[in-house]
Parts: structure tokens; sequence; C-alpha cells
């Protein structure tokens, strides 16, 4: 029951019979150098109804699970800490820690990554109570290198929009740390398939379905390049899993545009990651990237201008 005060999240007074209106899902391996500023910033939100955070522990080989422990014994009434018997993987992890969570909406926030303003979950969540069409919610963020290698700068677009299912067949137009959603989409869609690399990538139009997504300009995360993020250790192999959402989103929507999420995936796959590609699978995914960007002529031929440029620097 939501209460007419806002207060910290580590302050709450709920009982634990209290509904749980947002759940933070957190996946974490080997970010003990970090988990720590992620968690406070979840406990720092300021909300009038309870909050949960489920931290999916995947079995790191730093001192990420022991971090996590000691702040599940501080609010044990807030966190609550999966703790598998082996490493799962991305993937699983993500769909393990998703599903444990027990609230109306889930928000996500990567274990590296933290948000910088306290009101960043009453924001989203009152839009999103106050106008059910909405399937979700995502915001700007800050894009910081822990390396130093380029300066802060901003990640989405600079203007208050909506985004709806074609918007996310495409690059990202807001950071995983900044999305809420309507936890009963994932229920009735059973998760994203397990045997896929890229989440954000299901999930985003699998949310889009069942509404518009709001997007606010303002930054409210910080999106951290450590170098333990996908883009630094995936290869073109693990990305060619994707393929196996779309049958999974066809099913959920038998309008679902294909062909032309077919063409973004295959683009990803010879761009995406730092690891070199042999030269005939650069080829194959190239050519079937033109292909089925040929579904949307001629709107397609900004992408396949931007895609050949991309393939010519892999050429050489």
């Amino acid at each position: 029951m939501e209460k007419d005060s806002y207060e910290e999240v580590k302050k709450n007074s709920f009982s634990e019979k209290e509904q749980i209106t947002v759940s933070v899902a957190m996946i974490a391996y080997n970010v003990g150098k970090y988990i720590e500023e992620a968690i406070e910033s979840v406990l720092n939100q300021k909300t009038n109804y309870r909050v949960q955070l489920v931290i999916g522990e995947d079995c790191s080989l730093d001192n990420t699970r022991e971090i996590a422990l000691a702040y599940q014994k501080r609010y044990p009434q807030i966190i609550k800490v999966l703790l598998p018997e082996k490493n799962q993987g991305l993937t699983p992890n993500c769909i393990a820690t998703i599903n444990a969570c027990e609230g109306k909406y889930v928000a996500l926030l990567d274990s590296d990554d933290y948000w910088t303003t306290t009101d960043k979950l009453q924001t989203q969540i009152s839009f999103l109570e106050e106008n059910p069409e909405y399937s979700g919610s995502g915001h700007q963020s800050m894009k910081i290198y822990d390396d130093k290698s380029a300066p802060e700068s901003l990640f989405g677009e600079e203007l208050d929009c909506d985004f709806g299912l074609v918007d996310t067949l495409s690059h990202r137009k807001f950071h995983t740390s900044s999305f809420v959603f309507r936890k009963k989409y994932w229920d009735k869609t059973g998760g994203i398939p397990k045997t896929i690399s890229s989440n954000e990538r299901a999930l985003y139009p699998m949310i889009a379905i069942f509404g518009k997504i709001r997007y606010y300009k303002e930054s409210m995360c910080v999106y951290r390049f450590s170098g333990f993020g996908l883009s630094s250790r995936i290869n073109y192999k693990e990305l060619e899993t994707d393929m196996n959402m779309l049958p999974w989103l066809k099913k959920i929507n038998k309008k679902f545009p294909t062909s032309q999420f077919r063409s973004f995936l295959h683009l990803c796959m010879f761009t995406y990651g730092k690891q070199e590609m042999p030269i005939l699978p650069l080829f194959k995914h190239y050519f079937l990237f033109c292909f089925f960007s040929f579904s949307r002529f001629p709107h397609n031929l900004g992408d396949v201008k931007h895609g050949t440029l991309e393939f010519l620097k892999k050429i050489k």
C-alpha cells in the first residue's frame, strides 16, 4: 500500500506482508569493484511503496558474492540474493533473476552501473501507474569510461518521447539500466529464450508488443564501460544464437516484422564485438543483412549504406 510520504528504500517501514510494487533485477558476476555503488543507488531511492532488490550472483571468482550477502544480511526485508551452485551464464542468470522478482514492475540495473537520481523509480512507476496503455519506460544515461579512453557523453535521445515496436528493432534507444517494465508481460510470454546471447534485444521488442515505451530525456543513471560488458567478450558464433528469438517473437505476435529484425541481427553479427570474423561468415552475414533489409524498401537504403561501410572496414 502506497504511503502519502516518500522515504529512502533503506529506511522503509513496510512489513513483509505488504505487496512489492517494483523489483530491481541485478545480475552480477565478478563486479566486486562496482556492485556496492549499484546497490547503494537502489537503497537511496525515495518512494512511497515497497521496493525489492533481487541479485543473481553467478558464482563470481572475486568478492562479489560476499558483498551481496553482506547487504542481504543488513537489509533482509529488501534484498534477496540468488545463489546458484554453479555458474549459469548470462542469459540463464538473467531469466532466473527476473523470475524471482515479486513486484508488479521490474526495473533492470546492471551491477557495474548505478542510478544517479533518487526519484528515478518513483518517476517511472508513477507514469506507468497512471498510463496503463504503456508497457514500459526508459530514460537517458550518461556513458563513462573506466580507462578514460573517451569523455563522458549521453547515450540516447535528448527529448522526451514514446517508442513503439519498430523502434526496438534496431540499435538500442536507451540503456538496459534505465528500463522498467510490467512484470505481467514477462510472465505471460514465459520470459526470453534461454538459448540467446543478447537479452535486451529480445526483451525490448517483447515488451513493446504489448504497448508503447515512455522515454525521458533526463539522465538518471550511469552506463559504465568497464571492460566487463558483453561486447568485450562475445563472438559472432554466440551472436548467431540470437536468431532463436525470431520464432518466439512471431509466436507472441503473428504480425511481428521478422525480416526487418532478422536484417538487424545479421548486421550485429558482423559489426558487434571485438573478435575478428572469418571471411566466409563475414560475407554470409553481410549478404543476409542486405537481403532481408529489402523487406522495407526503399527505407532500408540508409541502413544498407551504413552496413556496407562497416562491412568494408571489416574487410580491410
